[in-house]
């Protein structure tokens, strides 16, 4: 892909962010847990930890030596609550989740990857179940795709650069920028036995005021469930539902700006 202006990004504020996304799975991190999902030295994990426990970021339990998120985060979520996209989609995901009887999350991207954030697994017995916090390559699923073709030209070209995707991964580039393009056109991505044999799932994208989606709403089920019918239905319930999601953030961005 062309552009015209690369972007290069720190390292380091990278590996805070990444910190700061483990709370999404642990109540609390210490230093081998940032050494183990970061993959950086213990040396880097404690200079991080320690500038982003002195800026107010993470709080350090002197005796158990785990980290909290710090009083600045709750700051931060209690200035701007009002906009939080989580607390605004959680009633829209509730109702959907009550409609198709269907696990129903919630993902965002960050950076190379994505995270589902919230949601809701189905009542059945036999069901999609996915962890939040874990982060996930953006070729795998849905969810991926979605967020992956609404990525800018430079961040692309950042992504393909820092993993190496077109020389290592099985994808075929070229028949991935078809199904990107036709993500775009038509506003959501299925994904039907491709990424796990037996799943399912249908995600569309959430926008605010921005120029890529801030977040996707995804719908999972197993493959056993799914059939030609019901798959038009869900894909409409859940652009339609995304789109009432999107009606209401905007709203809420406009009068808070």
């Amino acid at each position: 892909m062309d552009t015209k202006k690369t972007i290069h990004r720190s390292s380091t504020v990278d590996n805070a962010i990444s910190i700061l996304s483990l709370f999404l799975k642990y109540d609390s991190i210490g230093l081998m847990d940032m050494e183990r999902e970061l993959g950086i030295s213990k040396t880097a994990a404690f200079r991080l930890a320690a500038t982003m426990t002195d800026r107010g970021f993470l709080v350090k339990n002197p005796k158990s030596k785990q980290y909290y998120p710090g009083p600045i985060l709750f700051q931060l979520v209690q200035k701007f609550q009002v906009n939080d996209i989580t607390t605004i989609s959680q009633p829209y995901i509730q109702e959907l989740a009550e409609r198709t009887n269907e696990s129903i999350y919630l993902s965002i991207r960050t950076g190379n990857s994505y995270i589902f954030l919230t949601g809701i697994d189905s009542i059945y017995p036999v069901k999609v179940t996915i962890p939040f916090g874990d982060e996930i390559d953006l070729t795998i699923g849905a969810a991926g795709k979605l967020h992956m073709a609404y990525m800018s030209n430079a961040d692309m070209e950042t992504y393909i650069k820092r993993t190496g995707f077109e020389k290592n991964s099985p994808v075929d580039f070229e028949n991935l920028e078809e199904d990107l393009a036709r993500i775009r056109s038509l506003s959501y991505s299925t994904s039907f036995g491709e990424a796990f044999p037996d799943s399912g799932g249908v995600v569309a994208p959430i926008w605010g005021l921005g120029e890529e989606p801030t977040a996707a709403l995804g719908l999972f089920l197993p493959m056993s469930r799914l059939s030609d019918d019901k798959k038009d239905e869900l894909v409409k319930l859940v652009v339609d539902f995304a789109d009432n999601i999107s009606a209401e953030f905007k709203r809420r961005q406009e009068t808070t700006q």
